[in-house]
């Protein structure tokens, strides 16, 4: 299949680089750019809260395709250039540097942006972080550098992996939640508590509804008056209070917006000619018979992949069960499915050592399972969780429950 049509991609991320690179698989000719605002080549995102904060790798160890995979595959990529408008009509995106750039199918892969906090500080701004690219993930290294004691703004995924790196990095951590658990929005209580103690076993400070009252700055460092009226001195306060899709280009866009940009199981906006994929896409799953938005490394990559096949006309209907995960400490979460819409819970397993699952069961199917343990314990079980869901599959309860018995044999049976 070969064309001369003019493919853009708006974004410099995971779900961006591999849909050029499925549509250079199917298609040598097109006319394919890449539009990101970044000065670096994409790159994985979960190491920024972990790896790379501690260290242990650098950036060039973790971005995804070097600059010779793009020459070779004629690939224009371009740095350092922010979208400010775009005419659906002539189909022409403008930059802020005023160049232009028309299309003929055009990709939205512009991610998400952190959700913002008002914490109502005159000065001192400087050391209030937060985390989505690498130049955070520099700033907040280099500070961490400088602190002892460093204050986590939110209970999430990433506030709980940047303690998780600061405690490993020998810095006393305290981490306020202003909602009843951690992880609220993903992950079920019984895991979130057992992750709660896991952190605390390791010397983090957990708040629960909790809230900041009151933070005064001076040059060095900040005097904190919680909700519950406890004080607290830090050096470093990093936000970590989740995000939002990226979609403030298409504000007052003729383009349908809810919780993202509302896409098909083809990855088709409402508007002709426009996908989206990624963190900015809130996509019908055909599974669930419902919209979603997902923000995790495997929906990013393959949502994108789907993508750029149907940009092309090879028509891919999307339906990727949801998978996600997260290293703390020296414990491994992971999720797949979706946890909401169950009729009783099974737990497979009874301690952190060996792993435990917690299978979402309704009408005798799995819906989603969501685990903890040591590195390395339950990522078996989940994937085969993640096969037994998406083939609709009967379970037995008194299986799921034996931690001797072999999920594998469910798919089997089949």
């Amino acid at each position: 299949m070969n064309s001369n049509k003019k493919i853009v991609i708006l974004g410099g991320g995971q779900s961006a680089v591999y849909a050029a690179k499925e549509i250079r698989t199917h298609d040598n000719q097109a006319d394919l750019s890449i539009i990101s605002e970044e000065n670096v080549l994409a790159y994985e995102r979960p190491p920024l809260s972990k790896d790379y904060i501690t260290d242990k790798k650098k950036l060039e160890d973790f971005i995804f395709f070097n600059s010779d995979f793009y020459s070779k595959n004629n690939i224009n990529y371009i740095k350092n250039t922010k979208i400010i408008n775009i005419d659906f009509k002539n189909k022409i995106l403008f930059s802020e540097n005023n160049n232009n750039f028309e299309y003929d199918k055009l990709l939205v892969a512009t991610g998400s942006v952190n959700r913002n906090i008002k914490l109502g500080i005159k000065n001192n701004d400087d050391k209030i972080l937060s985390l989505r690219n690498n130049e955070d993930s520099d700033k907040i290294k280099n500070e961490l550098k400088k602190s002892n004691k460093v204050l986590i703004i939110g209970g999430g995924f990433i506030g709980l992996e940047i303690a998780a790196s600061a405690n490993e990095l020998g810095k006393e951590v305290c981490v306020i939640e202003m909602n009843d658990q951690l992880m609220g929005r993903s992950i079920p209580k019984k895991i979130s508590n057992i992750c709660k103690e896991a952190h605390e076993t390791n010397g983090n400070k957990i708040y629960l509804n909790t809230t900041i009252k009151n933070i005064i700055a001076d040059k060095k460092s900040y005097k904190i008056l919680l909700s519950n009226d406890e004080k607290l001195n830090v050096d470093l306060v990093i936000v970590g209070i989740g995000s939002i899709a990226n979609t403030e280009l298409f504000k007052d866009k003729d383009i349908k917006i809810d919780n993202g940009i509302i896409t098909n199981e083809y990855c088709e906006t409402s508007q002709k000619d426009v996908y989206a994929a990624g963190d900015v896409s809130n996509f019908f799953h055909p599974l669930y018979n419902k919209n979603i938005r997902l923000e995790s490394y495997q929906h990013a990559q393959n949502h994108g992949i789907c993508a750029g096949k149907n940009i092309l006309g090879i028509k891919e209907v999307y339906n990727n069960i949801p998978w996600m995960w997260s290293d703390q400490l020296n414990i491994n979460i992971q999720l797949t499915g979706l946890c909401d819409d169950f009729e009783k819970i099974l737990q497979r397993g009874d301690n952190i050592e060996e792993g435990i699952i917690d299978f979402f069961i309704k009408d005798n199917e799995i819906k989603g399972a969501c685990g903890i343990g040591l590195k390395g314990k339950i990522g078996r079980d989940i994937k085969l969780a993640s096969k037994i869901l998406e083939k609709g599959l009967k379970i037995d309860a008194a299986n799921i429950v034996n931690k001797n018995f072999n999920l594998s044999k469910i798919l089997k049976k089949v």
